[in-house]
């Protein structure tokens, strides 16, 4: 009974040093997932705020747009601290530029079964390859 004893507050230090190592709930995607739409915020260089309405998907617990040469992408370049807003709700992302070949690859694919039709026209027209921007939640601004 006594090494029951010694060893009751032994394992119960280990189980909390290991919940605190855990990480934060995972963020909710779902209504990244279902909206068609969402908007993203960004700053232009006068400090002025843009406010522009996108497409996402998500894939692997991680929400990707997709833009060409736009401002908000110019604006991201000089800061990768972003808010997206959908259902009146606004959350704190980094973006950041992927070139890797199977991820926009993937996203391509992710676009064209969220969005269908529009999306497979849209690519018809498409003069150049558009910038992938990967987007991972933020817990601060």
């Amino acid at each position: 009974m006594n090494r029951v004893r010694r060893l009751v507050p032994a394992c119960l230090a280990t189980a909390f040093a290991l919940a605190s190592a855990l990480p934060a709930a995972a963020f909710d995607w779902t209504p990244y997932r279902e909206d068609s739409t969402i908007e993203i915020l960004t700053f232009d260089e006068d400090g002025s705020l843009r406010e522009t309405k996108i497409w996402i998907v998500v894939l692997d617990d991680a929400g990707y747009v997709r833009t060409n040469d736009s401002r908000w992408l110019a604006n991201i370049r000089r800061d990768p601290a972003v808010r997206l807003r959908t259902r009146g709700v606004e959350s704190w992302f980094t973006a950041e530029e992927t070139d890797d070949a199977d991820v926009y690859d993937a996203v391509e694919e992710a676009f064209k079964q969220k969005y269908g039709w529009m999306q497979r026209t849209m690519s018809v027209f498409r003069m150049s390859r558009p910038t992938v921007l990967r987007l991972t939640p933020r817990s601060d601004p």
